[in-house]
């Protein structure tokens, strides 16, 4: 009898929830925005007045589309990719900024620093050199981390820009933002 009842009670439950429709679902979820779906791979910086932003839109993936509504934190965030200095003369940092008004892309390092926050970096390659960059070391140069969350929790629409700090000769390959977000009804 016993038995009977520590099965009957948890099976009964579970019916009331779905026959109530109300269902707990949570989770952490991985948003991936692959910059070529957009275009924009690579994306080639050739001098400080004539930038290429990436226009991102959260709202293109299903897996945001299906938990924004019920978005708790964004847990972490990587930018993913190759990182290639096109000078063979000097070595390159490089900073990532967001604009948060999306739509017009501008074209100019002032025009960026002067509309946006930085977002994520430095990161600096050699002359002539390649870097790959990946998710722990990406997670760790997220300095305005505030910032890119807020946006992801609001509209999930901002634009992304690379710029040199010492030289505007490069390329990014197989650029991505990874972003881990919980959510839960």
């Amino acid at each position: 009898m016993i038995k009977n009842l520590r099965l009957w009670l948890p099976v009964t439950m579970l019916a009331a929830l779905i026959a109530s429709g109300c269902m707990l679902v949570s989770g952490q979820f991985i948003v991936p925005f692959k910059f070529i779906d957009v275009g924009a791979d690579p994306v080639t910086v050739d001098s400080a007045t004539s930038l290429s932003g990436v226009a991102v839109d959260l709202n293109t993936i299903d897996v945001y589309n299906d938990h924004k509504s019920d978005l708790k934190d964004v847990v972490d965030l990587a930018l993913l990719g190759n990182l290639t200095n096109l000078d063979s003369g000097a070595g390159l940092t490089v900073e990532v900024w967001m604009v948060r008004t999306p739509g017009t892309m501008l074209t100019t390092d002032t025009a960026v620093r002067a509309a946006g926050v930085k977002v994520w970096g430095p990161v600096t390659v050699a002359a002539s050199g390649s870097k790959n960059i990946g998710w722990d070391e990406s997670a760790a140069l997220f300095t305005g981390r505030k910032a890119l969350i807020d946006e992801i929790k609001g509209d999930g629409r901002f634009d992304l820009y690379a710029l040199g700090n010492n030289g505007y000769h490069f390329r990014i390959t197989k650029g991505i933002l990874m972003t881990v977000i919980s959510a839960g009804k």
